[in-house]
């Protein structure tokens, strides 16, 4: 991982503000300080390589199954549970960090417009049930968020993003499935587009209708 100068100052500071108020082993902390890397990537340009079990699935493959719990009174979400829809599944590293709140605030704005389009949206992070019950209630969100702690299925879409010792988080990625559970499109450079990301989804989804 390659940094200037001025990111590392920042992140050295984060981590000493972490351990002089002893929140160090505090998640959100962390997913703060993961925010910060993965914006800094795009503020600073600097190349941030995270590892990746697995590789991004290519457009036209079958989406990689999964079984997560829900916000939704613990509902367990599988790939199966999406048929008859299009379905835009979005990666977010952290409730109620900066980027992903703007990010769910703009999907939650433009829900109507993307149920006309016969779409439903469904975000995933290694958050708990309970924070994803928290940041739905906080922001009006009407949509699931599933819960992968492990990183499992974040690691089979390829958004698994591991810092080390900071952590493991799911990487600021958005995928188009189709209604019968088909790759239709990847958004990977959603980081430098934050602000714009819901309008981007729904103009590719016009683009596939």
């Amino acid at each position: 991982m390659k940094m200037n100068y001025i990111t590392i100052v920042i992140l050295l500071s984060l981590l000493s503000i972490s351990y002089s108020l002893q929140l160090y082993n505090n998640r959100l902390i962390k997913k703060f300080i993961a925010s910060t890397v993965v914006s800094s990537g795009v503020l600073f340009n600097f190349n941030i390589n995270p590892v990746y079990a697995d590789a991004i699935p290519v457009i036209g493959a079958d989406a990689p199954d999964f079984k997560l719990p829900s916000n939704d009174n613990g509902k367990i979400y599988s790939l199966a549970d999406l048929n008859n829809k299009r379905t835009v599944l979005y990666f977010y590293p952290g409730d109620f960090t900066s980027g992903c709140t703007i990010e769910a605030q703009n999907f939650e704005k433009n829900i109507d417009e993307f149920r006309s389009l016969n779409t439903q949206i469904i975000g995933v992070s290694v958050d708990s049930i309970t924070k994803h019950l928290d940041f739905s209630k906080r922001y009006g969100l009407d949509f699931p968020l599933l819960s992968d702690v492990d990183g499992i299925i974040s690691n089979k879409y390829g958004s698994l993003l591991d810092l080390g010792f900071i952590g493991k988080f799911s990487n600021r990625q958005t995928y188009i499935i189709s209604s019968k559970g088909k790759i239709e499109y990847v958004f990977t450079d959603v980081e430098s587009r934050i602000n714009q990301h819901a309008t981007d989804v729904i103009n590719k989804l016009k683009e596939l209708n």
